[in-house]
């Protein structure tokens, strides 16, 4: 799925913070206040792992 490194471990992060997106929105109003934890947490690594993403892309098409 990874071609290097940097790839896989930014898609780490954007699994990681999908299924705490998705989970946080879910249990928003379910339990006191651990939904928007986990959202704030899915969407920080959401943004971390495509700010990567746009970061490393560069690097494939320069060889």
């Amino acid at each position: 799925m990874a071609a290097n490194r940097q790839q896989g471990s930014y898609l780490v992060f954007f699994l990681v913070g999908f299924t705490a997106l998705v989970a946080g929105l879910a249990a928003w109003s379910s339990s006191a206040g651990l939904g928007v934890v986990f959202t704030l947490a899915g969407l920080a690594c959401l943004v971390y792992s495509l700010a990567g993403f746009y970061r490393i892309k560069r690097l494939e098409f320069t060889e």
